[in-house]
């Protein structure tokens, strides 16, 4: 099996695990994994070196002493344990792991700890090596089931071996040799978060979340060097730790646990760097070493800035990869073609973790942990991941489409279930998730942070009279940070301002921040305090003051005028690449800036001339929006005055077109519009109907499609000329459904009858299927349509109700709107936070699945 008992290195670190397996295992009447455990003992020292070791004993137990894989082939293939130079058969190495993992399983405490300390050892000094897969090969399972024994092992509660599997799983993400995966490296980071919710020790719990960010760090940094190679530094658990605020004792005691365990794995990679003389005592240290060590000599060597940015950077972890190309090919045959392999896994990796991280985020809690910190420590803990990983993600991560589209996916979700959260720290969490969006994400983002920006920090900065404190400080805080980077400004207002299809966030947010500069006005009773007032004024204007400063500061820049920064400037723009004015960012892939690199080489008349496109673009968005304002009054003068200011053609088809897509409009004023009987009116409504295409589609279906964009008028005139239109134009695209139009006409009534008998809650004695049918007898030409059409029309009308986009979700108004309102974000707010407290936790399916429409909606149109 191996070498010689005197020449083994693999036995020095398992013999004591072994002795002590066997010793508690025998006391307990486990003696079929004490003789597991002698079994590898006596073929340790077997005489012959490398050759398959005979049983040690006449009459083995197959199911103890054989391997699982018994056939001559199976000790011929390469398997996962090293001794030394020596690379055990798969067979072979089954038998050694075999017993430890039957061990960390047993359930019993003194049996299951000396075998994951074990386990830890020899994935920490390189013993074990491959590729963890439960969809892998032999070696691949073998090592999965391997890491899954010790996963389990926690659920034993007990405080000394949480902390060994915490080292032991640790140390298998960290290590270079043995490579986690897939499901397995899920499995480790949910073993660890379970661990941080329910140990009882404050120390476990703060070196489970501390394990965590380390976990994370070295994920996202392998997946952005596309390499398993990168430089190994721990993280500064007094920086990162601060949110859940542990005593200083455990902070030291954890900061040394984690260092400890990435300057093993660092001195396997390196031998060379080793202060150790030759001995191998200085490798298998125990795990008592970890409390003995002194923090701050730990501390001393650790660098401060890993987590920033530009520690991030692809450029780095290549030359790394450089200087140590073929140190850990394992000796394997096609080492290019696995480091290609490893490449995509690594960001497959880095694309599960995300992803788990922000399902946990979106767990529902109890209703009454709402209001508890301490209950709802698993959705913190997950956001406060999210935060870390954001504010430190890499140049891979914010442009990867992948990537992006998680985030539209599950990371916005998560935002939108947890914007109305009573409990400060998860709305303060929540925020700065937000905010990191805005800053490092905002070119791929323009739709979502569209809706976000509203949701999240409008709503909460226009409430002068009734706010809530604590949250409106948490806002106009993170708005000072913000709006010191002037080019985070220029982009919200480029993009948003000047864009006919999103809202003025840079208006209303400057608005909002004046009203609240201004405080309270008189007369209007309040639930601020003197003192709290005061100091949110004073807020409110350090946040004006820094958009002033940034927007002087942007400005001299573009006039290439010299200019000092202020320090807190400097801070926010260091290591940021310079960028010019535009093109504005879209909705897709881009830089981290939403603007072009180059525009510094362009003369200074182009500058002019963008500078005045941008302006023509805010005043036709302004009078634009007059006019919908006009229109959602009297719909007539808004149209006139649209074909005045040339916002819409005269053409029926062109004003037809506008009615369809433009945002804004009040549906009901569109209904009325389209119902009129005068010349123009008419000529539009024909023209708005014959804009659809309804062929193929069965007729409720096309109702659907037809009713999305406006709501019927109440005067049964102005209903009977759009619904006789809607038939004429049904049976033009579909010739052979009716025998007439009158007979589309005639169902189509009946059908928004039907509609308003099933959904309406006032109507006490619903329709049947029977009368339906009875209703609609000899409409068509005489004739009778089919039964079985009416009876599936009617069960699909009972089950779906045809209704309007926003109906029951966005109130019409019908009275003017000012331009802050005109595009209808602000309705969405009144239904995801409650006037009535914001007492939910969540939001309603319906809302949730609107917003989502909003995302893609917005993300689809184009200038």
């Amino acid at each position: 099996m191996a070498s010689s008992k005197a020449d083994s290195r693999l036995l020095l670190v398992i013999s004591p695990a072994l002795d002590k397996i066997i010793k508690n295992a025998s006391a307990r009447k486990q003696f079929k994994l004490a003789h597991q455990c002698k079994s590898i003992i006596t073929r340790f020292s077997s005489p012959s070196p490398h050759a398959p070791s005979p049983s040690p004993s006449p009459s083995p137990s197959p199911q103890t002493d054989s391997p699982i894989f018994p056939t001559s082939k199976e000790n011929q293939i390469p398997g996962p344990v090293h001794d030394g130079p020596t690379q055990l058969s798969l067979a072979d190495s089954d038998a050694v792991l075999r017993p430890l993992i039957n061990a960390a399983s047993s359930g019993v405490l003194k049996i299951a700890e000396p075998a994951v300390d074990c386990i830890q050892k020899l994935v920490a000094y390189a013993f074990i090596r491959g590729e963890a897969d439960p969809s892998g090969g032999p070696t691949s399972t073998l090592l999965f089931r391997l890491i899954e024994s010790v996963c389990k092992c926690h659920e034993l509660g007990d405080d000394s071996l949480e902390l060994t599997v915490l080292k032991a799983l640790l140390s298998a993400v960290t290590s270079t040799y043995l490579r986690i995966h897939g499901d397995c490296l899920l499995q480790i980071v949910r073993t660890c978060y379970d661990m941080y919710l329910s140990s009882r020790s404050v120390v476990n719990q703060t070196t489970a979340k501390a394990s965590l960010i380390q976990m994370l760090v070295i994920i996202f940094r392998r997946m952005e060097a596309d390499s398993s190679t990168v430089p190994l530094q721990p993280i500064v658990v007094a920086e990162l730790m601060e949110p859940a605020g542990e005593s200083g004792t455990d902070v030291s005691f954890v900061q040394g646990f984690i260092t400890k365990i990435i300057q093993d794995i660092d001195v396997v990679l390196n031998p060379a760097m080793s202060l150790g003389t030759g001995s191998q005592d200085g490798v298998f240290e125990s795990a008592a070493v970890v409390e003995t060590t002194n923090p701050v000599d730990l501390l001393d060597s650790t660098d401060k800035d890993m987590l920033n940015a530009k520690y991030w950077e692809i450029s780095m972890y290549k030359t790394a990869l450089e200087g140590r190309k073929g140190e850990l090919a394992d000796g394997e045959d096609g080492a290019d073609d696995l480091e290609v392999q490893i490449g995509n896994k690594l960001r497959r990796d880095g694309f599960l973790v995300f992803r788990a991280l922000c399902k946990l985020s979106m767990k529902t809690p109890p209703k009454e942990a709402l209001s508890d910190p301490w209950l709802m420590r698993g959705k913190i803990v997950a956001l406060e991941l999210l935060k870390i990983l954001l504010e430190n993600a890499g140049a891979v991560f914010r442009t990867s489409e992948r990537f992006l589209g998680a985030i539209k996916q599950y990371l916005c979700l998560s935002l939108l279930k947890n914007s109305a959260a009573t409990l400060m720290i998860v709305f303060q969490l929540s925020f700065s998730i937000f905010i990191s969006l805005v800053s490092r994400f905002r070119a791929g983002l323009k739709a979502e942070i569209g809706v976000f920006f509203p949701m999240i920090v409008l709503r909460v900065l226009e409430n002068v009279a009734q706010p809530n404190y604590q949250q409106k400080m948490i806002v106009l805080r993170f708005l000072d940070k913000l709006c010191v980077d002037s080019q985070i400004l220029v982009d919200i207002f480029l993009n948003y301002d000047c864009d006919v299809n999103s809202s003025n966030i840079f208006e209303r947010m400057v608005n909002g921040l004046l009203k609240t500069a201004q405080g309270v006005p008189p007369g209007v009773t309040t639930t601020l305090l003197p003192p709290q007032e005061a100091t949110m004024k004073l807020e409110a204007m350090k946040c004006l003051v820094a958009i002033l400063r940034s927007m002087g500061d942007w400005m001299n820049k573009q006039l290439q005028i010299p200019y000092s920064q202020s320090p807190k400037k400097s801070e926010v723009t260091e290591n940021k690449p310079e960028s010019g004015i535009f093109p504005p960012m879209i909705n897709g892939n881009g830089e981290e800036s939403a603007v072009g690199l180059d525009s510094h080489s362009e003369t200074a008349a182009n500058e002019v001339s963008k500078a005045s496109s941008f302006e023509q673009r805010r005043a036709y968005k302004v009078e634009l929006l007059e006019g919908i304002s006009l229109f959602n009054w009297k719909p007539k003068k808004g149209i006139d005055f649209l074909i005045h200011a040339k916002k819409v053609g005269d053409s029926p088809e062109e004003i037809a077109t506008f009615l369809k897509t433009a945002s804004g409009l009040n549906k009901t004023m569109i209904g009325d519009y389209l119902g009129e009987r005068e010349g123009v009116s008419l000529k539009v409504m024909h023209a708005y109907v014959d804009s659809f295409d309804f062929q193929g589609m069965e007729f409720d279906e096309a109702i659907r499609a037809f009713l999305q964009g406006f709501r019927l008028p109440g005067e049964a005139q102005k209903i009977d000329r759009i619904m006789e239109k809607f038939a004429e134009r049904y049976c033009k695209c579909n010739s052979k459904a009716f025998i007439s139009a009158d007979t589309a006409y005639v169902l189509a009534y009946a059908v928004i009858m039907l509609n308003t008998d099933a959904h309406n809650p006032m109507v006490k004695n619903k329709m049947s299927p029977e009368d339906f049918i009875r209703n609609n007898r000899g409409i068509d030409d005489g004739k009778d349509l089919p039964e079985e059409y009416l009876r599936s029309l009617y069960e699909r009308i009972s089950r779906n109700e045809i209704k309007m986009k926003e109906d029951k979700l966005v109130p019409q108004h019908k009275k003017s709107m000012n331009s802050n309102r005109i595009l209808g974000l602000d309705s969405i707010l009144n239904i995801v936070i409650s006037k009535r407290g914001e007492e939910s936790m969540e939001t309603s399916d319906d809302l949730i699945k609107h917003v989502q429409e909003q995302f893609t909606e917005k993300a689809r149109k184009t200038e």
